[in-house]
Formats: C-alpha cells, structure tokens, sequence
C-alpha cells in the first residue's frame, strides 16, 4: 500500500467548520510523534521511483487513480499535511503550515481537478534540519495550519506533536488493526551508519597498529586482494582494535511509546565510543560504519529482538555473506592499542589468541542466525525480520545523520 493512501487512518482529532462547508484535519505519516531520524535520513528519498502520484504533478505516462483510492495533491514523499472533505472540482485550496523552530512555513497552492469525496494534501516541509538534529529528548512542539478554499479561511488548525529524540530510530509504523496492517521503515537504521565519521580514521589507525603488532595485515585494503581470508582479516583487526577500547555489550534500548511507530534508541558512533557502552543495534552500527568506511558491504541484520552484523566477501559471482554477533565484542578484557609496545610477546600473543577466539564464536553464532532466518529474508513477509543493506540503502537515498562531536 503506497504511503499516502493509509494517512487518514494517522489522522488526529478533525478539526470541523459549518455544516456543508470544506472540513480540514491533520495528518501526518507518524501521527503525532514526529521522528527527526527519518525525516533528515529520508530528505532525499523518492519512495515512488519514477512513477508520480500527486494528482498536480502527473503526466500522461504515471498510473491512473484506482477506485477507492483518495488523491493526493503536493509533496508523494510528504510526512505532514491535511485531508480535506467537502471541496469540490475547480476549487482553489491554500494550505500552509509552520512549526515553532523545527518546520518554517511551507505552501501549497492549486486547483482541485475533480469531484472527490476527500483529498490529501501535503505541503512540501522546510523542515529546519539543523534544529531537529539538535533534539536528544522528546519534547512538544506547536504546529499551526491554515487552510483556505475559494479565498475562504477554514478554522485554523493547532496541533501539539511531540519530537523524537534523534537518537530515536523508528522501524515500522502501524497503519490499521491487523498484525499485517504495519509499514516497513526499518531502513532508517542505516542512517545511524556513518562511514563518513570523522573519528572513524583514528580508529583504524589503532586496528592497524594492532594488527602489525601481531603480523595479522598490513593496510586495509576491502575487497582489492579477492581472498575472503583477507577480507575476514581486516574485519578481525577492527573487532580486536574495538575490544581493546573497553567496549561492553548494554542493553539500552528501550524507546518511550508511541501510538503508530515502533522504534529503538541508537547511539551514533562517536557516543558509542565515548561510553564504551553498545547495545545489539549501537555495535553493529559502529561496525558497519568502519567496515564500509575501508570499502567492504555491510548489513544490519534484524531478527525479532536483536540486531546483528553482516557483511559480504565481496565475491561478485557468489557472494557470501557472514554473519557477526556483535554483543560479543565485550567478552575479552585487553589492554589498550596503546600498550602493546610495551607488553611481553606472550602477554601480546595471549591476549591475541583470546580475542581471535572470540571473534570466530561470534562469526559462528552470526551464520547460525543467518541461516536460521534464510527464508524470512528472501520472502520479506516478517517486518520483524529484515536484512537491511547500507548500500542499498545510501541508493535508495538514505544517508548518514552526520556527527556533531569534534574529531578524535
């Protein structure tokens, strides 16, 4: 079901004029939660592809309005807006709407084409993207539209939503009654990956420091060499070098409730780090934005209550595709990249062996998982449970949120 067509069943209270004159209501794609992670992460989204499905904005070739279906004027990939009853063909419609820092006024203006009993306009938001990265707590936020038919002002609309914090990522957004009824946003978790994070170089350094130390590599070099042992390496050196930080598995997770929308806390990388504190979702992240920051595919694999790491061999005939349990990273206490120069070769070799056996137990449990799980990702049935590529993600549109912390 095309996003659009279920935003009346998000609909908050109507608000309502005289009788037999045009009614407005607000909608919003999340009800009245509204998520700065998915509205940053997805700005440059098209979720519609090629095809347009605003009634203003289509052309001979984009598919025709189905029976039942209400039109949508304005923005396809909008979050925010209002459905309109009572409007009729050739009328003129003004919908404009504002919200206190986080949203500056944003227009839409045209002409109804038909007779419908309803239709769905949304306005495309200027968000302020800058002040919803901002937000680290949910707060309330004022949200004002007006809406005007024929140059006649309907009751203005007021709205209380409530802002997500950013590090809030939201999964999957309920869209009716049935367990089936949900919408799959889940690809949100990849904006959490940052290959582009600023710290990430000083960690690489010390992956590599640590693994000269114990001839392991030399250079990261992805998928350059095409031996998968060469891949698995490098992915050994950043798992060794990351337990050498101190970082422990914690289950932090929890997101306060919404009506509509399931979602976890994240943390990016640089708070990961800095706490040396991980959940499931906050160590397969920190991976997975190392591992494609030195070039190798990486995947978030989400199964019912977990999340783990994935990533490709980078065989382009074949491809396999490893799993790894990243809440392991914390089951070997060692001592700091910084030390190892200084440590006696058995103390280095020790603490080498106990890490290396760690990581294959966790590339171990990860296949387990992946293969228990095989034909859920190939059907795609179970929101639950999904596979989530960064790659196709970043093609799809959905980029980093980006770091705020100085480099490290």
């Amino acid at each position: 079901m095309n996003r659009f067509l279920f935003a009346m069943l998000l609909s908050v209270t109507a608000v309502v004029s005289a009788a037999e004159e045009p009614t407005a209501s607000f909608l919003s794609y999340t009800g009245n939660d509204l998520f700065p992670s998915y509205i940053i992460s997805t700005a440059s989204v098209d979720w519609n592809g090629d095809e347009q499905l605003a009634e203003d904005k289509k052309t001979e070739d984009d598919p025709e309005l189905e029976e039942g279906e209400t039109p949508l004027f304005g923005d396809e990939n909008g979050n925010v807006g209002v459905e309109l009853e009572g409007v009729e063909s050739g009328d003129k419609v003004t919908v404009e709407m504002f919200g206190d820092s986080f949203l500056k006024p944003s227009k839409w203006k045209g002409e109804i084409d038909d007779d419908y009993d309803s239709v769905i306009i949304y306005p495309k938001a200027q968000w302020d993207y800058d002040a919803l990265r901002q937000i680290t707590q949910q707060k309330p936020a004022n949200l004002t539209i007006k809406v005007t038919v024929n140059g006649k002002r309907l009751p203005e609309i007021q709205e209380t939503v409530l802002l997500r914090s950013i590090n809030e990522c939201p999964f999957y957004v309920v869209t009716g009654e049935g367990d089936e009824d949900l919408e799959d946003i889940s690809v949100t978790f990849a904006a959490y990956v940052n290959e582009n994070h600023p710290w990430i170089d000083g960690l690489l350094k010390e992956a590599l420091d640590a693994a000269k130390e114990n001839d392991l590599i030399d250079s990261f070099t992805g998928y350059q060499s095409g031996d998968r042992d060469v891949v698995i390496s490098q992915v050994f050196a950043i798992w060794n070098a990351l337990q050498r930080r101190g970082i422990k598995y914690s289950d932090v997770s929890t997101a306060p409730p919404s009506k509509l929308v399931y979602s976890q806390t994240v943390r990016f990388v640089d708070d990961t780090v800095t706490s040396a504190q991980a959940n499931c979702v906050d160590g397969s992240v920190l991976m997975a934005s190392i591992l494609r920051r030195i070039g190798l595919d990486a995947y978030l694999v989400m199964v019912p209550g977990h999340c783990f790491l994935a990533f490709s061999d980078g065989n382009k005939e074949n491809p396999t595709l490893f799993g790894l349990e990243t809440t392991m990273l914390g089951n070997n206490n060692l001592q700091p990249v910084k030390f190892l120069p200084k440590l006696p070769a058995q103390v280095k070799k020790k603490e080498f062996a106990a890490s290396l056996k760690t990581f294959s137990a966790a590339l171990s449990t990860g296949d387990e998982r992946i293969k228990e799980h095989k034909d859920a990702f190939e059907s795609e049935d179970d929101p639950d449970i999904q596979l989530i590529s960064i790659s196709a993600a970043r093609k799809l549109g959905v980029m980093p949120l980006g770091a705020e912390r100085p480099k490290k």
